[in-house]
């Protein structure tokens, strides 16, 4: 028996649920909204012309350069100026920086040093070579001390 009540009462809902749904979706008509018909709406008109459009569009990223170069310098010392502007174009052999040229001078200034000396000791060397010359002939010196001289 209570088999047979749960299937009237599912019959039941699946014929009557329907009916009302059917039902609330009827029109009622036009009198029940409240007024008259709404006329018709107002539109606003373009005349369209040829012209050149510009075309843009804005879009997030990040860019990564094509070319990149390592500045490595071919000399050591201090750097005094930076000669260009980082980002901006160089060419091939443009002057980059400016080193400190006193570790530069004082290496010359030794050089010049050591060229006086060796020029100042060159007389005394040439009479010695010439004395061990005389010497070597006579063989009263081996050749590896004429040598030396």
């Amino acid at each position: 028996m209570a088999d047979t009540r749960l299937i009237l009462l599912k019959i039941l809902t699946l014929v009557v649920f329907p009916v009302f749904l059917w039902l609330g979706g009827c029109d009622r008509g036009p009198s029940e909204h409240g007024g008259p018909p709404p006329g018709p709406r107002a539109v606003s008109v373009v005349t369209v012309k040829p012209q050149r459009v510009e075309l843009s569009t804005e879009l997030p990223g990040r860019t990564a350069a094509f070319r990149i170069a390592e500045i490595r310098p071919q000399v050591s010392g201090l750097i005094k100026r930076r000669l260009f502007t980082e980002g901006t174009d160089v060419k091939a052999g443009q002057v980059l920086y400016q080193i400190d040229p006193a570790e530069f001078q004082a290496a010359l200034d030794n050089a010049k040093a050591a060229l006086a000396k060796a020029e100042a000791n060159l007389p005394a060397i040439q009479l010695r070579a010439d004395r061990f010359k005389e010497l070597l002939a006579t063989k009263a010196v081996s050749q590896q001390d004429y040598d030396d001289a």
